[in-house]
């Protein structure tokens, strides 16, 4: 099959969606299929990685129209440039405003939940509404969808009446033996197993505020927090941070991290912590599984979905929970270490890429079979 990935930012710059897409389309391209991933960026232009064609396209500035027109010149250029396209693979709903026009050409699409969108708390009462109703209308208008997470198919099932089909993300299981070269612990004065760990892009409803807080008011001698991220669009945001912990020195910001920094930081952490209000199925949470660290995680149904049992649970936006958690990981260490082989058990059983993409390749073959008949 020529599979056909619109949406996501550049996939240099590995968020959840960017993470999704180029994990995906690598185990595709391995069982054979041909795949194209369109991606935002400041610049039109097109490589290949690991036989998969990535087109780097530029759109508009405002935050509001970019993902939508975006979405709308790929899927135009996706069927007036290339030949043979089996399927359309839109990421989140913005992008599928256009799922219409492939179908007019005989070609099926889906669309792909990430979350729920109109939840995060970075919009207006007024915005989230508005987001709410495009969410309604995306529902009706995409014929096949899937969800990262089994919540979400619960929450379409009963708001919308809509059947979708679970395929989560996923991870590459780490060599657990093999350490890369980094030189981040030592460029941050940090000592392995001595410092807890929150990673991810910096946006309010991860409330890395909370944990900042909750830190500061913690007893946690000898232990640091790495605040590892970063977001260019919301800079008054990230400042806030630095300025909430300037005169705590346990307190690290790395900016974002990718490559063998990200895996040193991983394998070195004590602790990673997900204390956000809301999450699709969040694949660094699996990637942390992976190089069995106990977690600190929110009360929310993404978390429970894949940890179950196995973390410290604490209300989402507590900064008491947060303080307790943390010292109570920091006394606790047998019972952190409790946690980790159960949520390894459940990565290698259900979360590595080459599962998900067999699953994503019957699924996508059944939607071709009906299309062709």
């Amino acid at each position: 099959m020529k599979i056909v990935f619109i949406g996501g930012r550049d996939i240099h710059l590995l968020g959840g969606i960017e993470n999704y897409m180029l994990n995906l389309t690598r185990e595709l391209s391995r069982l054979g299929h041909e795949c194209i991933v369109w991606c935002e960026s400041d610049h039109y232009e097109v490589k290949m990685f690991d036989g998969v064609k990535v087109i780097f396209h530029s759109g508009p500035k405002s935050n509001l129209i970019c993902k939508p027109l975006c979405g709308l010149k790929a899927t135009l250029r996706t069927l007036f440039c290339e030949k043979g396209v089996s399927m359309i693979h839109y990421n989140a709903w913005p992008p599928s405003l256009w799922c219409w026009i492939p179908r007019l050409f005989g070609i099926p699409s889906l669309m792909e939940g990430h979350g729920l969108e109109w939840q995060r708390s970075k919009y207006s009462p007024f915005e989230q509404k508005v987001l709410k109703i495009m969410e309604r209308f995306t529902a009706w208008l995409n014929q096949h969808l899937i969800m990262c997470s089994e919540g979400q198919v619960d929450y379409f099932r009963k708001e919308y009446g809509r059947e979708s089909v679970c395929i989560p993300g996923a991870v590459n299981i780490p060599d657990l033996e093999h350490s890369y070269d980094s030189e981040i612990l030592m460029q941050h004065h940090l000592e392995p197993q001595k410092f807890f760990l929150f990673m991810g892009r910096i946006v309010q409803d991860k409330n890395p505020d909370y944990l900042i807080q909750a830190f500061m008011a913690s007893r946690h001698e000898g232990y640091k927090l790495v605040v590892a991220g970063g977001n260019d669009a919301m800079l008054n945001y990230v400042g806030s941070l630095h300025e909430m912990a300037k005169d705590c020195g346990d307190i690290v910001f790395t900016g974002p991290v990718y490559g063998n920094d990200k895996e040193q930081l991983l394998r070195n952490a004590y602790c990673f912590c997900i204390p956000s209000t809301i999450e699709g199925l969040s694949i660094v949470l699996m990637e942390a599984a992976s190089y069995k660290l106990p977690v600190i995680a929110s009360d929310i149904e993404a978390n429970r979905e894949f940890l179950g049992e196995d973390a410290i649970y604490v209300r989402p936006e507590n900064k008491e929970d947060l303080t307790e958690a943390i010292e109570h990981a920091i006394a606790e260490p047998a019972q952190m270490r409790g946690f980790v082989e159960n949520n390894y058990k459940k990565i290698l059983g259900k979360y590595t890429w080459d599962k998900v993409a067999k699953k994503y390749e019957a699924y996508l073959e059944q939607i071709v079979r009906k299309n062709n008949r």
